[in-house]
């Protein structure tokens, strides 16, 4: 038995360094994407820890081996009820990661090659519904402009709505990346730093602008924060506070 597939020092040390020198330095990711693959070998570590009952700092390359993904894969399905495209995200994180190591270790050539034997699961992409133009002005209305809360909201549902923009992208918004102007417009930052220019509709310029003098935001904080220390929001958050918009929308219209 080769001994670095046994050493958990070269295990700790590939993992280390495919975070430090391959995503960072040499492909030079987007912090999502670092956010993303740090939240999947935490959770893949901590299964591991429980299947194998040997702490993170003892796992070996030989540990981490098709059975074990195949299992946490199964795991994310079953117990934490992820979707399968969240279990594909995740195995898309192992695969890298194998990647790596096939060019680094290739004593564990092998494991790599039964771990890239795995498939991505297919699943069913549901078509996607929409919303009348009456429907998404009376979701716009639906929170209350009278409480902080509700004009957040307002400011929220205004950008999703003129821009297209996703969710992760709308939250991550900043005070400064809006131009405000006889033209105005909002530059998004998308997935792979990809950014893009869109422009705004005059009543959203407005809602913006009367909404950064109200909130005193500086250049620098979120346009959509939360209420506490001016944190940007959440996809979570975003999706409760829909939920309520359209609950109070759908009474009103009852």
């Amino acid at each position: 038995m080769n001994s670095l597939l046994t050493d958990p020092t070269e295990f700790a040390g590939l993992l280390q360094n495919f975070f430090v020198d391959r995503l960072l330095q040499q492909k030079n990711v987007s912090p999502q994407t670092i956010k993303a693959y740090r939240d999947t070998f935490r959770l893949l570590l901590n299964y591991a820890e429980r299947q194998k009952g040997k702490p993170p700092t003892k796992l070996t390359l030989n540990d981490f081996d098709a059975t074990l993904i195949l299992d946490f894969l199964g795991h994310l399905e079953t117990e934490r009820h992820n979707t399968v495209r969240s279990r594909n995200a995740r195995f898309a994180a192992i695969r890298a990661f194998a990647k790596y190591i096939s060019l680094q270790c290739p004593p564990a050539l092998q494991l790599v090659q039964q771990i890239l034997a795995i498939p991505m699961k297919r699943f069913e992409k549901p078509l996607i519904g929409f919303l009348s133009r009456e429907e998404v002005q009376v979701l716009l209305a639906a929170p209350d402009n009278g409480t902080w809360y509700g004009r957040r909201d307002r400011i929220m549902f205004a950008l999703l709505y003129n821009t297209g923009a996703r969710v992760s992208e709308m939250i991550s918004i900043r005070v400064a990346d809006v131009t405000l102007g006889v033209t105005s417009s909002l530059r998004l930052h998308g997935k792979g730093r990809k950014q893009r220019t869109v422009p705004l509709w005059k009543e959203t310029t407005a809602e913006i602008r009367d909404w950064v003098k109200y909130a005193e935001l500086a250049p620098e904080n979120p346009l959509v924060p939360t209420r506490s220390g001016g944190r940007p929001m959440t996809r979570t958050n975003v999706a409760e506070r829909l939920a309520l918009a359209v609950t109070k929308a759908t009474n009103a219209r009852a």
